[in-house]
């Protein structure tokens, strides 16, 4: 494609081409009229080369993927349920509207069904709710709502979530998505691997997968383990079941499946391996509490990220911590080594425990 041109050049070529063209006009200083004029042409000109390249650029990028269909995993949005409560039992049922904001001061959540609580008790049934946006940032652990950020009734005084949330999942990034492609032109045979691999990736809830062979059968039915992850180190009942029908088919002509006759498989989530990171952080000019929120933040993130059977590796949770602008030095005391998880199992955040001491800057 050729060159972007510049309103420089533009500007020149067109007052050359003036020039050339006749001989009325022949003030062509700045703040002339004609100069004015072509100023503005070119200048126009400009953007639109610009415009053009970028989009050609942009639709470049995409064309190998679109000639197959093929787009990002948009993300999903987590879910669970919560409790309201009030101080004591009134004789009145009340009622939690559906469209109720909660939080945990820094997520959001909004009911989406109406619920109860109902007369002489303190507690409504469980509620559910669903993230605010998409990302996998909302699967919070249980206990972590506690505020009510939507009018309500004045005899209701708090919330909570006793589960987990779960489903949360961001967009698939390049690297990703990439991979899937990759994965789909090994897989356009149609029953091999690769194709089994990106059957169980075409449930837009699943981030990761793996398949293990088994010879002889499992249980001398199984001639395939097929193991997927949703982003929270397991998968949900109705991901499997997706995953099963979009591997085996439902003997339509739309989805005829992936296996060769004769050929069984079971699909699973994967085993989670617990990580406990115990650290020792130097830091400087910088809130110790907010700190090593931020640290958790980073730690929690790396390793959640990990798809099944990715290791973690010590040395780049290290990195990560480092790149935070006011960590000084890091000793990983827990895990002494790298985490490798088999091809069936996937590694998840457990415990972590900070210590943090400030230092000066200049040391």
């Amino acid at each position: 494609m050729a060159k972007i041109r510049r309103y420089d050049e533009i500007m020149t070529a067109a007052t050359a081409n003036m020039i050339a063209k006749q001989d009325k006009v022949t003030d062509f200083n700045e703040g002339s009229i004609i100069h004015t004029i072509l100023d503005t042409v070119a200048r126009i000109a400009e953007r639109a080369y610009v415009a053009i390249r970028q989009g050609y650029n942009d639709l470049l990028s995409i064309l190998p993927y679109s000639l197959f269909g093929m787009e990002k995993k948009s993300g999903l949005y987590a879910s669970g349920t919560v409790i309201f409560s009030r101080s004591s039992a009134l004789s009145t049922s009340t009622i939690i509207s559906k469209g109720t904001r909660v939080s945990d001061g820094e997520h959001y959540y909004v009911t989406t069904e109406a619920g109860t609580i109902a007369a002489n008790s303190v507690y409504s049934d469980e509620i559910a709710v669903m993230a605010v946006e998409a990302g996998s940032k909302y699967n919070i652990a249980g206990g972590a709502i506690n505020a009510i950020e939507s009018i309500v009734p004045a005899d209701v005084v708090s919330v909570t979530n006793n589960l987990a949330f779960t489903g949360g999942t961001d967009e698939e990034t390049k690297t990703e998505f990439e991979a899937r492609f990759k994965n789909y032109i090994n897989g356009l045979s149609g029953t091999n691997p690769y194709a089994i691999k990106n059957a169980a990736l075409s449930v837009n809830a699943v981030r990761s997968v793996s398949t293990q062979n088994h010879k002889p059968p499992y249980k001398n039915i199984y001639n395939m383990s097929i193991y997927v992850d949703d982003g929270s180190g397991g998968a949900a009942e109705e991901v499997i079941e997706a995953v099963k029908l979009a591997v085996e088919g439902d003997d339509t002509a739309e989805n005829q499946g992936h296996l060769a006759p004769g050929v069984n498989v079971r699909v699973l989530a994967p085993t989670a391996i617990p990580v406990n990171v115990v650290a020792e952080v130097s830091v400087y000019s910088s809130d110790t509490d907010e700190a090593k929120t931020e640290i958790e933040g980073v730690i929690c993130s790396y390793v959640n990220s990990l798809t099944i059977g990715k290791a973690c590796i010590v040395s780049e949770l290290i990195t990560k911590i480092m790149a935070l602008n006011y960590v000084k030095d890091v000793s990983i005391l827990s895990p002494t080594g790298n985490v490798e998880p088999s091809i069936s199992q996937i590694v998840r955040i457990g415990a972590v425990s900070l210590t943090l001491s400030e230092v000066e800057q200049w040391r």
